[in-house]
């Protein structure tokens, strides 16, 4: 990974110990001056190039990103924190190129159920589902206001995928379904690629004017919709477990205010304007983005950029600082920072107001081949679920990655009771739940759930069944996690 010099009145580099209850880790950090978005940016220079927004006949032509044998990616060794940033942009910019005010993405993927049916093509998008992974019961809606405009909907998601991914999942689910031991080391392709998409009725938004609107089905019913959120995730060279980015809109509710929050008490999450997830005469706590308790909505988002911080108390004086974990916190969010700055400066149109949210992957740098790389998934196993930001874990990039829409629930974990007391064991990620294991079947191919979801299709379960079927395997791994803690 290539190096990042930090400016003195930026950050100030320590190294300390803290101790967060007789049971949990010592904590070591590098010391935070401050969390919210800054204009300026300092010690990254990871930005977007100029070519990424050439413009034909009036219409932005991003190139698709190099990902396979003559891309930086098929060097383990120089590979950068900010390579996979600038893959994450530029595929995002690739999928939103417009044709006739279409984003590419709508037209040339293939959109499918949570079990591998394909929708026949259209231009409109079929929204049905509405849990999120973490639980069938974690469904996200916009706020009730007293006057009841507007009035409250609920969050929506869509899953695309490119003829890679779909036909590789043809290929080889009957496999899965026979003789899934024979998958062991089989994996998709470079160049495969998924989204998972989240929309709400553009009725549940006061100003839907910076937002990107098409029609949608809502269990049938005709509905204009605004996208919230982006899931992008697709697999570059020596980079079979997928890389997971994630986009959002700039601004569908609050950040926790850690300059309130002490080394032993949660700060109260208020706001002074109305969010689309957050009413600004409610308050909220920790309890609003817990999985499974029954609040849908006023949420807010704890990690920017997916980069965890922590209060520590430092000789009797709290202090905030990057948690420690298997990414260095400052390299990352100030790459994260300086390219999304970078992007803003150049992007014009509707999607300027979108922006990155970080994104994780596994380092595979000792790991030449994709048999060692496959082997490495595959022995990971379960062990996945415990590829969360510890020291010396194979995770890089945004270890505590999520989307506000979609991993509302999750951002602290499934077991912590308070923000402030969350460490890095507690932290979950995408790897928690996309794992090579799936019942009795390792492969990393069961990395994707639409991959699992489409064999338990073919076994005749229904998408409620494979529902369940996903979060119970969930649990499972939450109790060996907690066996670890």
């Amino acid at each position: 990974m290539k190096p990042i010099k930090f400016a003195v009145f930026f950050i100030a580099l320590i190294i300390v110990y803290a101790c967060k209850e007789a049971a949990k880790q010592d904590v070591k950090t590098n010391v935070l001056s401050e969390y919210v978005e800054v204009s300026k940016i300092e010690n990254s220079d990871c930005t977007a190039p100029s070519s990424w927004f050439t413009m034909v006949d009036g219409v932005r032509k991003t190139p698709a990103p190099n990902e396979g044998t003559t891309s930086v990616f098929a060097n383990n060794i120089t590979v950068s924190n900010c390579d996979f940033h600038q893959w994450s942009w530029q595929k995002f910019l690739w999928l939103t190129n417009e044709n006739n005010g279409r984003p590419m993405f709508l037209d040339s993927l293939n959109q499918v159920t949570s079990i591998g049916d394909k929708y026949s093509k259209s231009k409109t998008v079929i929204l049905t589902d509405t849990s999120q992974a973490s639980n069938q019961l974690d469904i996200l809606k916009t706020p009730v206001f007293s006057s009841g405009t507007p009035a409250s909907a609920t969050v929506y998601y869509a899953i695309y995928m490119d003829d890679i991914s779909y036909e590789t999942m043809l290929k080889y689910g009957p496999i899965a379904k026979s003789n899934p031991a024979s998958l062991k080391n089989i994996a998709f392709p470079v160049g495969a690629l998924e989204l998972k998409t989240s929309w709400v009725d553009v009725n549940a938004l006061s100003d839907a004017s910076s937002y990107f609107v098409t029609d949608a089905l809502i269990n049938d019913v005709p509905t204009k919709v605004a996208l919230l959120g982006m899931h992008v995730v697709g697999v570059v060279e020596n980079h079979p477990e997928f890389v997971w980015a994630t986009f959002e809109h700039d601004a569908l509710a609050p950040y926790y205010d850690w300059s309130k929050a002490t080394s032993t008490t949660d700060a109260p999450v208020t706001s002074t304007v109305d969010y689309p997830l957050f009413n600004k005469n409610n308050t909220a706590s920790v309890k609003n983005i817990i999985s499974r308790n029954g609040i849908n909505t006023d949420v807010f988002s704890v990690y920017k950029y997916g980069t965890p911080v922590v209060i520590n108390n430092i000789a009797g004086k709290d202090e905030q600082a990057y948690m420690e974990s298997s990414q260095d916190g400052a390299e990352n969010f100030n790459n994260i920072q300086s390219i999304n700055t970078s992007v803003k400066k150049q992007l014009s149109g509707i999607w300027n107001n979108y922006f990155y949210n970080g994104s994780i992957w596994l380092n595979t740098e000792k790991y030449k081949g994709l048999e060692a790389q496959t082997n490495l998934i595959d022995s990971l196993s379960v062990a996945f679920a415990l590829q969360n930001s510890m020291k010396g874990d194979f995770t890089r990039g945004s270890v505590a990655a999520y989307n506000i829409t979609m991993e509302t629930y999750v951002q602290v974990g499934f077991t912590s009771d308070g923000i402030h007391t969350t460490v890095n064991s507690d932290l979950v990620n995408c790897f928690l739940c996309h794992s090579a294991s799936h019942k009795k079947s390792v492969t990393p191919l069961n990395i994707s759930h639409i991959f699992t979801g489409y064999v338990g299709n073919l076994k005749g379960l229904t998408k409620t069944q494979v529902k369940k079927q996903h979060v119970d395997f969930i649990q499972e791994k939450l109790v060996v996690l907690r066996k670890k803690k």
